[in-house]
């Protein structure tokens, strides 16, 4: 520890600052600065406080391991030599681009905000020292200028280059890939015609009024790493546009691997038709050469998948289920409750697996019986029917029954005596309400083509489960 200490020498006394220590085993200093005499010190510090200090802090931690990765994988570089074709790039204020939109990028990921704003940030950050700019430059009309100069036949291109490179420096294995759309709302204006993309349609968020624009992606299933995406016009289908989606991607996915066996998508219920898994499973598909190969390769089979089927097509399928589950482990470790078989669906066979949800039972059940208590209270409102004629009252009880389950669920019957008044009685079928909780919710629908991923992988026997070695044996 350091200390101020006094000495004399010639008769004049000094200072210094010095550092005990043990040498051998005993006591010792070391002189860390000598300071003088007491008018030496006392000028340095008159000297020193008449120049003002000037403290600035900056955000320095996310901005650098952003731009040390985004370095790491040329993400500027890419984009360059992807607009060049061999000649120049356009640069405004010093930045190429690449750099540009890497800036924007790292912004984005940061503190998402307009690119008006982007100076003020870019000014509180460590991120002009890393890419030598001047914030006041970026301005919104220097993002514009920018971006304007790429084509959107480009991004393909520079994405696939992008995750080639993720793939190979984290050497990952891609099996299983996860396939998803969605939506999100804009204010571009209704009577702007040249944006093309955003449409009204079925929001997600509620935003019904708001023209909107839909987003499918594909990611690793273990490490969410997003592979391949696409942006659709907002008013098309998920069906649609998982159609439309296979077209350009599918070439792309099976470029990252060279093995199309290996790779499965997992969509849901929503996307899925009696096409959509056909057409993951057929056609060649020609991609550019590996690494050391002269000509492309093409591959004679499609991806694998895995996908749900909407259980109300397949209450029979659902019956039989029901009284046939039994518990499994997951290759996770968990344990769920499952039954496994084969059926022809869509007009061809394949493996299917009934998968039981508590979670999703309880919603289900909670979801009923609060339809129920609501339809209830809106019969009640609606009064006596002394002065209502068969036809209205029956109109009006069909639009109580329209709500999902209520058609097979909630009953009535009106009787009429001649021209006397009409009596309305309702009433509840306890054998559905019991089918409904026993046989229906809570129960997922799951087909694929690959069985022996099934087999071996997905399916585990739980320890002295008798069900299993019955319906699951090898």
């Amino acid at each position: 520890m350091a200390s101020l200490q006094a000495y004399n020498s010639h008769g004049i006394r000094y200072y210094r600052i010095v550092e005990s220590f043990r040498k051998e085993g005993k006591p010792s200093i070391r002189v860390l600065a000598h300071l003088g005499r007491v008018d030496d010190i006392l000028h340095r510090h008159q000297l020193h406080s008449e120049v003002p200090v000037k403290i600035s802090s900056v955000s320095a931690g996310a901005v650098t391991a952003l731009f040390s990765l985004a370095r790491e994988l040329d993400v500027a570089g890419q984009i360059d030599r992807a607009l060049s074709g061999g000649g120049e790039v356009q640069v405004r204020a010093g930045l190429t681009v690449g750099e540009s939109l890497v800036t924007a990028m790292i912004a984005r990921a940061c503190a998402p905000r307009s690119k008006r704003a982007f100076a003020d940030w870019a000014g509180t950050t460590y991120l002009r020292d890393l890419m030598k700019f001047a914030a006041a430059d970026l301005t919104s009309q220097h993002f514009w200028d920018q971006m304007n100069v790429m084509p959107l036949d480009k991004l393909p291109e520079i994405e696939q280059a992008l995750v080639r490179e993720v793939v190979r420096i984290e050497q990952l294995q891609l099996r299983a890939l996860a396939y998803d759309t969605t939506n999100f709302y804009t204010h571009i204006a209704t009577t702007n015609l040249r944006a093309e993309l955003p449409q009204r349609g079925h929001n997600k968020q509620g935003r019904h009024d708001l023209r909107q624009m839909g987003l499918a992606l594909v990611v690793d299933q273990l490490t969410q790493l997003p592979l391949a995406h696409v942006l659709y016009e907002g008013a098309r289908s998920d069906m649609k546009t998982f159609a439309e989606f296979l077209k350009p991607v599918r070439k792309h996915l099976l470029e990252l691997t060279g093995q199309p066996d290996q790779l499965t998508l997992v969509f849901d219920a929503g996307s899925s038709s009696r096409q959509n898994p056909e057409g993951l499973a057929t056609g060649a598909v020609e991609c550019r050469p590996s690494p050391g190969q002269d000509r492309p390769c093409v591959f004679a089979s499609g991806l694998h998948y895995v996908t749900a089927v909407r259980p109300s097509s397949h209450r029979a399928l659902l019956e039989q289920a029901a009284g046939e589950l039994c518990e499994v482990q997951l290759s996770s470790g968990a344990t769920a409750r499952a039954w496994r078989t084969s059926r022809v669906i869509a007009g061809k066979r394949r493996e299917v697996v009934v998968v039981f949800s508590a979670k999703l039972h309880a919603g289900q059940l909670r979801g009923l019986q609060q339809t129920l208590s609501k339809c209830w209270r809106e019969f009640e409102e609606m009064g006596s029917f002394a002065r209502t004629n068969a036809e209205t009252a029956k109109r009006k009880l069909e639009k109580l029954r329209k709500r999902q389950y209520l058609r097979s669920l909630f009953c009535y019957r009106i009787d009429q005596e001649g021209t006397g008044p009409i009596r309305v009685s309702v009433w509840s079928d306890w054998l559905e309400y019991q089918r409904l909780d026993k046989r229906y919710f809570g129960l997922r629908v799951l087909i694929t083509d690959r069985a022996e991923g099934l087999r071996r992988r997905l399916l585990k026997p739980v320890a002295g489960s008798r069900r299993w070695r019955r319906r699951f044996a090898i």
